[in-house]
């Protein structure tokens, strides 16, 4: 008994930091792949009650109504395009032996700020600030009613997107540069043609999806 005390005294405390900025020092694998496939699922639950469209590695808009295997089909391609040229780049530059499914493990669960963007993109007046806004720049006519409480709404889920955003992809750089092994400039630029190129994979696929509806 004493021993098992013991040994729970010398496991690795892990710090608030660590869980909310760099997880994936110690989660990887099937388990970081299995949580975050758990977690891209519910986001597009969300995303389908209150039509809230990941179309785009890091876009989010409120957009049609369309069918749940839509929001589902989102989230996979956007997991996939930023996925796979990290991996392509690994094999290329680092000097490390890599294992495929850390990398898409990492990945996966680096998405996870993306649930607390579609939990606040809930309320209907988010989309109908967004209508008055269209209207306003355009030469629709306004087809709804606005209140303070909706502008305030929409402010609130417009900052929480934006800081979302920027977590997501500090997240996917980190969960890039563990499971690839790399640092320094090779890991910055790589990083960042693989972003660009996997924004505008995703973006053409899920395009395509819509011709489909």
């Amino acid at each position: 008994m004493n021993e098992i005390v013991n040994n729970t005294k010398t496991l690795p405390r892990r710090s608030i930091s660590q869980w909310l900025f760099n997880p994936f020092s110690f989660v990887a694998g099937y388990q970081a792949l299995f949580l975050g496939l758990g977690i891209m699922l519910i986001s597009a639950l969300f995303g389908f009650l209150g039509n809230t469209h990941f179309d785009g590695v890091l876009d989010v808009h409120k957009g049609l109504e369309a069918p749940l295997w839509l929001f589902l089909a989102e989230g996979i391609i956007n997991w996939m395009s930023i996925a796979m040229p990290f991996f392509f780049f690994g094999l290329i530059v680092s000097t490390s032996s890599l294992r495929i499914i850390d990398v898409f493990g990492t990945q996966a669960l680096s998405r996870w700020p993306y649930l607390i963007t579609s939990i606040v993109m809930l309320p209907k007046a988010t989309e109908r600030f967004g209508i008055y806004l269209l209207s306003r720049f355009t030469s629709m006519a306004a087809s709804v009613t606005m209140s303070y409480t909706d502008m305030l709404i929409f402010i609130f889920a417009l900052l929480v997107t934006v800081i979302m955003t920027v977590w997501t992809v500090a997240l996917m750089y980190k969960a890039y540069v563990v499971s690839c092994n790399i640092k320094g400039a090779r890991a910055i630029v790589t990083f960042i043609v693989s972003l660009i190129g996997a924004e505008a994979l995703s973006k053409l696929s899920i395009l395509l999806l819509f011709e489909h509806l």
